[in-house]
């Protein structure tokens, strides 16, 4: 669900409305201070942007959820499938500087309270996990590379590890990210998926297109979280394409294509303190 506040607009999910003392929002790209071709909530320091709107778009859309933009965890994303378990003593790693980020992972949970996770994306899946029953909450960086990892399940995995987390309990939400539609990929891209799935699966998810195909990366990760454990009633997929949606979202392939920069938005999950 679109949401707006104060002129910044972000997304939020009916998935975790019942849960109050949850955040879990995936910003959109209106209502900050970056020019072009950044315009104009760019959320990360690795886009090239002034580091100083940067730091501006983060405090208006984090102050806008009630989270303190300075406790913000952040990693490095390397489009692998390594789950950091984080806490309190790592807030703020890469919240003001890149340099101090998580390095080397691509997804964050914790079960401590006043803990905001966050990963960036342009294009990428996010994925957003709660456990209820544990007060756990996990991000996960889902770009095709780590759902060919399977880091949906990985995440699941590691949560049960270090929570009890069990699969059957978890609320999932898949934000925005490429479609079907416009996600063109080559043979590699396929094959690397056909490890993972079902010829039958593969006909759901692949469609050609010439010498190469469109495939579906959120139905993908959708399948890869009913795989694992988590039920259909408790995913909820925000449906949105970045690429066509550039008016809303950052699309990293869709600037490439024109030979330009691009900024990211940003998914912020954490479990609130007093709750």
């Amino acid at each position: 669900m679109l949401q707006e506040k104060n002129g910044i607009f972000y997304i939020t999910f009916d998935i975790f409305k019942a849960l109050p003392n949850v955040t879990a929002a995936v910003s959109a790209r209106k209502g900050g201070v970056s020019g072009v071709p950044f315009g104009s909530l760019n959320m990360s320091f690795s886009s090239g942007d002034d580091p100083r709107h940067v730091l501006e778009n983060r405090r208006r859309y984090l102050s806008a959820l009630h989270v303190v933009p300075e406790h913000i965890i952040c990693c490095n994303q390397v489009h692998g499938v390594n789950v950091v378990q984080a806490g309190r003593a790592d807030r703020g790693r890469g919240a003001l500087e890149r340099e101090s980020a998580i390095p080397s992972c691509d997804g964050l949970m914790t079960d401590e309270t006043g803990v905001p996770l966050t990963m960036n994306f342009a294009d990428c899946t996010p994925l957003l996990f709660c456990d209820p029953v544990h007060h756990a909450v996990a991000v996960s960086h889902g770009g095709w590379r780590g759902t060919a990892g399977n880091i949906a399940a990985e995440t699941l995995r590691r949560m049960g590890e270090a929570y009890g987390t069990e699969p059957d309990d978890v609320l999932a939400a898949i934000g925005p990210a490429i479609g079907p539609c416009c996600f063109e990929v080559g043979q590699e891209v396929v094959d690397a998926f056909a490890k993972l799935f079902s010829p039958l699966e593969m006909k759901e998810l692949t469609r050609p297109a010439g010498n190469k195909y469109y495939f579906d990366l959120p139905k993908a990760n959708r399948l890869l979280l009913l795989r694992a454990g988590i039920r259909a009633e408790h995913l909820e997929d925000a449906g949105l394409c970045t690429y066509c949606r550039d008016d809303l979202f950052f699309s990293y392939r869709k600037a490439s294509k024109a030979g330009e920069q691009t900024g990211r938005h940003m998914a912020v999950i954490m479990w609130n303190e007093g709750d």
